[in-house]
């Protein structure tokens, strides 16, 4: 499954509840795209103010994040074990606790506690499988041109990730074209209508490869872009004028640039 905000909110809620006794104070919650990660709970270290309730303390942590994973289809068990680990780095965390080490003694006996207490099945650390591992490559950011043609058909261009790039082809390809379809056809190419510029982190784009090379691909079935589960549902859209490039986010989507 792919945690939504609403989702993990929810986990947060019943599990703070009924492992934590309802002490954790609500946390800011992001959803993240990052390869090196599935969960992570960030704040910031600062000095203690001697006027606080641990005045002897060097420093307090303040500034609370919790960040979970969006880019790999996971279990629902290994996502909700993954919001639980990072509940129990925030738990040592904003009670100003020091553990032995990042997983240290604190740490294990807080999640040999909640496994034992809710029978799951808390990690040091998940190790992905080949297949997790190939689609943390499918969902990257990917900028993709949609391009429209004046006999009706539609293409796909997937371009590097460099402002430069993406100008330089969008002037070239509405100037010169010459399409190479994934099939062979034998048809002269038609005038570009349209092009629309997107990023977006869906595996639908994985199949094409990304080159500042002119060349277009086909789409010989264009009926998933207009369902209700299009590829381009959830993309951030690109504007391009005056020799710049704009983003403009999507808020379903916090896939970062």
């Amino acid at each position: 499954m792919i945690p939504t905000i609403d989702y993990i909110q929810t986990r947060f809620d019943e599990y703070n509840e009924r492992f934590f006794n309802g002490s954790l104070p609500p946390i800011p919650i992001r959803l993240s795209h990052a390869k090196g990660f599935l969960g992570k709970v960030t704040f910031t270290r600062k000095p203690a103010n001697p006027f606080a309730l641990r005045p002897f303390a060097r420093y307090q942590n303040t500034d609370f994040v919790l960040r979970i994973n969006v880019r790999i289809d996971l279990p629902q068990e290994v996502v909700d074990d993954t919001i639980l680990h990072e509940m129990i780095h925030y738990y040592i965390a904003v009670n100003q606790w020091n553990d032995t080490s990042t997983h240290g003694r604190l740490f294990r006996r807080e999640m040999a506690r909640i496994n034992r207490e809710g029978n799951r099945h808390i990690t040091i650390s998940h190790r992905l499988s080949d297949a997790e591992q190939a689609q943390a490559h499918i969902r990257k950011g990917r900028v993709v041109a949609i391009v429209t043609f004046a006999d009706g058909r539609t293409g796909v261009k997937v371009l590097p990730k460099q402002i430069r790039h993406i100008l330089a082809w969008d002037k070239q390809a509405r100037r010169t074209f010459a399409p190479s379809p994934l099939r062979h056809s034998s048809i002269n190419p038609s005038p570009i209508t349209n092009i629309e510029w997107y990023y977006t982190d869906d595996g639908y784009f994985a199949k094409y490869p990304s080159s500042t090379a002119l060349r277009i691909y086909l789409i010989d079935d264009i009926s998933p872009f207009a369902s209700d589960h299009s590829p381009l549902q959830n993309a951030h859209r690109l504007s391009l004028a005056d020799g710049k490039v704009r983003l403009i986010l999507n808020p379903d989507n916090n896939l970062r640039w």
